[in-house]
């Protein structure tokens, strides 16, 4: 029985860190048919409390471009939604236009932003796209408390850690939020601080600082390739990572047998 329930609470952790429907998903497959997919966005005023924080922005900025059409890819590949479409732009232009307000949430490890969305914007996207929704994806710092663990050791430090971390949504014409991505507990997208416990033992110190890792470390970071065999293609792992979470909490259970046959049908939201 308690293995039953491990099993069970990492089942639903697992679901969790996957994303939440904000409505039942028979009417999500309903409304959703066909899905858009902007550009990947960065919150330059969220906290980046890095002191290179303009740097910083850039490098994600730099980094996210284009990489949107591998989420597209993933989607397109378990053929779950009638059309999937990328909806080209600037992305800081979709963000001020989109972006109503904002709000922090939740405690610890599970602190997160939460975005709104300006319902005229929204339906304007949609109207013009032709879509039923459309994937927003928003890279955000905040400070979170976590465990961060020296390597090959027992030994941890629980602090406040400033981190980028992703929060996405499905949003339909009415500004409305269908699905929302918050990340994983106690996992950052892109975490900018460390605990400097080599600096502690070699200067025989009991207090760990905290340091921010160099902009250059971060980029590194962003382009370090997946390592894996099974892989075919080369791709950033951090980007992976995250598409495939995105990926599989946006698997409605529908299989469309009619993709391979017929072109979409006309979206259920476009004129």
């Amino acid at each position: 029985m308690r293995l039953l329930s491990s099993l069970f609470l990492l089942m639903f952790l697992a679901g969790c860190g996957a994303g939440m429907y904000k409505m039942p998903k028979d009417e999500y497959r309903e409304r959703v048919r066909t899905l858009g997919v902007l550009p990947l966005m960065v919150d330059a005023d969220s906290t980046i409390l890095h002191p290179e924080q303009r740097e910083v922005v850039e490098v994600l900025r730099r980094q996210n471009r284009d990489k949107h059409d591998e989420l597209i890819r993933m989607l397109q590949k378990d053929r779950k939604y009638y059309d999937i479409r990328a909806i080209p732009g600037d992305p800081r232009e979709y963000f001020d236009q989109l972006v109503m307000s904002q709000t922090l949430r939740g405690q610890g490890d599970e602190h997160y932003r939460r975005y709104y969305f300006d319902p005229f914007a929204a339906a304007r996207i949609a109207e013009e796209k032709m879509v039923d929704a459309f994937v927003v994806v928003i890279m955000n710092g905040v400070l979170r408390t976590e465990k961060r663990w020296e390597r090959n050791s027992p030994i941890y430090l629980k602090a406040d850690y400033n981190n980028i971390q992703v929060t996405a949504a499905v949003v339909l014409p009415s500004g409305e939020i269908a699905w929302e991505y918050t990340g994983n507990p106690g996992k950052a997208f892109l975490p900018l601080q460390y605990p400097a416990f080599e600096e502690a033992h070699y200067n025989k110190k009991d207090a760990v600082r905290i340091e921010f890792i160099t902009v250059e470390g971060l980029e590194r970071t962003l382009e370090e390739l997946e390592d894996s065999l099974f892989s075919r293609a080369k791709f950033p792992k951090v980007y992976r990572e995250l598409f495939g979470d995105l990926a599989t909490g946006l698997d409605t259970g529908f299989l469309n047998p009619f993709r391979e046959k017929t072109n979409a049908p006309a979206s259920s939201g476009a004129k």
